[in-house]
């Protein structure tokens, strides 16, 4: 058995720390990139009491309410129409049944 050679074993030494120094170069450029890209993670629920939110909140609350009140007045419109188009109805029915009846056809 020959002993080993001591270029041999410096010329392997280098290229373990070049090929160790690359990856940490890689792992780093890839960890830039990572972070780079994604927007930095939020908590679940951020600033729940700030004054932003808080408008926010308040506006959408505000819209849904008016919503209800508007559909709530609508159905109310539209229900005293109906009603005085039933009336109306019934009225000219009588009208035509018991008081226009009673004329003579040829005379106004």
């Amino acid at each position: 058995m020959s002993a080993p050679n001591p270029q041999e074993d410096e010329l392997h030494r280098r290229e373990q720390e070049l090929a160790a120094r690359e990856r940490a170069l890689r792992l780093r450029e890839l960890e830039q990139e990572i972070n780079h890209r994604s927007p930095p993670p939020r908590s679940l629920n951020p600033g729940a009491f700030s004054p932003r939110a808080l408008s926010r909140t308040l506006v959408k609350w505000a819209t849904f309410f008016a919503i209800v009140v508007a559909v709530v007045v609508a159905i109310r419109v539209a229900a005293w129409l109906t009603h005085i188009v039933l009336v109306l109805v019934v009225a000219w029915v009588v009208y035509k049944l018991f008081f226009q009846g009673d004329r003579p056809h040829g005379s106004p």
